[in-house]
Parts: C-alpha cells; structure tokens; sequence
C-alpha cells in the first residue's frame, strides 16, 4: 500500500516538474519572438563595431534583419512546442484526477 503511494506521488511530482519545464520553455519561446528584433539591431551594432564603424549599409541591413528572423523563427517554434507540450500535459494530469 505504502509503495503505491510512493510511486503515486512520484508520478504527480514529474508530472508538475514537466509542466513547469514545458511552461518555462513556452515562456522563453514568446521572450525571443518578441525581442528578435532588439537582438538583430544589437547584432548590427556590433557588426559594425568590428568593421571599425564602418559597413556597407546592405550588409547592415541584411545581418539586422536576418538575425530577427533566426531569433523569432526559433522562438515561435519553441514556443509553439512547448505549448503544445504544456496543454496536452495539463490535460493528462486534469484526466487522471478526473
């Protein structure tokens, strides 16, 4: 009886502890979509600090805008995932209670 209760509360505490981790992940995800856009424009910046602040205004350009886009394609992905992942992991834990 004692180690059903053991294995019970186990698997109550992994399944919080992937919720959390899923949430945490979504929470990222959304940071980085969100902030794509500072981080292309620091990556810019710094660009042309290593160019001497001097650069050909294309380049610039292409290195901002690609940068936002790695950084907000991963992030919406990540976030998408992880989401996904938290909402089907609520809905297992709501199941079992049920």
């Amino acid at each position: 009886m004692e180690n059903s209760t053991n294995q019970v509360s186990e698997q109550n505490r992994a399944s919080k502890t992937v919720f959390l981790v899923l949430i945490v992940g979504f929470i990222i995800g959304l940071v980085l979509t969100l902030l794509s856009t500072s981080i292309g424009i620091s990556a810019g910046r710094a660009a042309l600090m290593n160019n001497n602040g001097s650069m050909d205004t294309m380049m610039y350009e292409y290195i901002m805008s690609n940068t936002a886009l790695s950084y907000s394609i991963v992030g919406a992905i990540l976030a998408m995932i992880s989401g996904v992942g938290a909402l089907l992991a609520g809905f297992a834990t709501y199941m079992k209670k049920a």
